[in-house]
């Protein structure tokens, strides 16, 4: 099932907890609850619903800027490799914006901090032989 229905399924949930039941939402009938313990077990469905894909869209969403960051980052690099004449050249050597961050987007959890750490400790070699 796709997040985004569970999400719904959570938002349905919670709204059925709050007002007792007996209304329709997102296509969702939620019957009318005959006690608070039904209430509090349909809010608690609710939130186990909502709380995986909240987390997983917001994983999401940092993934993407801290990746936007690195390409951001790494043109930087480029850039200052080339006013400088440090002669860096090869793969992590660019200066795409959206080649940096398509890439980023396809690593593992901190691979990216990696390859700028390794354009950083070039850059910093050229200021000792400059």
């Amino acid at each position: 099932m796709e997040s985004g229905n569970l999400f719904v399924m959570g938002i349905s949930c919670v709204a059925g907890a709050i007002v007792g039941g007996g209304f329709r939402i997102f296509g969702i009938e939620i019957p009318l609850l005959s006690s608070i313990q039904r209430q509090v077990l349909l809010g608690l469905l609710g939130f186990g619903l909502i709380s995986p894909t909240a987390y997983f869209e917001f994983k999401t969403i940092n993934e993407t800027h801290q990746c936007e960051l690195y390409a951001k980052e790494a043109v930087e690099q480029f850039d200052e490799n080339m006013r400088r004449g440090c002669g860096q050249v090869g793969e992590r050597w660019h200066n795409i914006y959206a080649g940096h961050k398509g890439w980023c987007l396809t690593q593992s959890n901190g691979s990216f901090q990696n390859e700028f750490n390794e354009r950083k400790n070039a850059l910093e070699s050229c200021n000792k032989t400059s």
